[in-house]
């Protein structure tokens, strides 16, 4: 048990670089689950958290370059994930939109996790979740900050 702020701290370091490890890894199984990439599988959990997205916008949000981007979106689509349509504002831009039928799938993969995740929950008190959503979603803001500040 960490007993100064700095060795707290440093737990909370060492838990979040545990934490990220451990995402990457059931992410990259449940790509593979559904032949995807870990890439591809980022991306359609960004589409369908942030909703359809220019490819100008996907390839800002993933860091990733635009012709990187174009053959991404081109294999979401072969593989039947995603979709790219008509911008309803601007015909002459698309939007890249996912297939949900296909992404229920990762659902279906992730139940088991989230059910433990629920399990987990049950330990602590309204507070305490609060508290752990608020640094969660903080971190994750922090680090999406700093990605992008990597990739300008």
């Amino acid at each position: 048990m960490a007993n100064s702020r700095d060795e707290l701290v440093h737990q909370v370091l060492a838990a979040g670089r545990q934490l990220t490890a451990a995402a990457v890894t059931l992410h990259s199984a449940v790509a593979d689950m559904q032949g995807l990439s870990p890439v591809e599988e980022k991306a359609l959990e960004l589409l369908e958290n942030s909703g359809a997205l220019t490819p100008g916008e996907l390839s800002r949000h993933c860091g990733l370059a635009p012709a990187s981007i174009t053959g991404l979106i081109n294999r979401l689509e072969e593989k039947g994930f995603a979709r790219r349509t008509p911008h309803p504002q601007d015909r002459r831009r698309l939007l890249v939109e996912i297939n949900r039928d296909r992404l229920h799938g990762a659902a279906v993969l992730l139940e088991d996790y989230v059910r433990m995740v629920v399990d987990l929950c049950a330990d602590y008190d309204d507070d305490q979740l609060r508290a752990i959503a608020a640094f969660t979603e903080e971190v994750a803001r922090r680090k999406r900050e700093a990605a992008g500040r990597l990739t300008r």
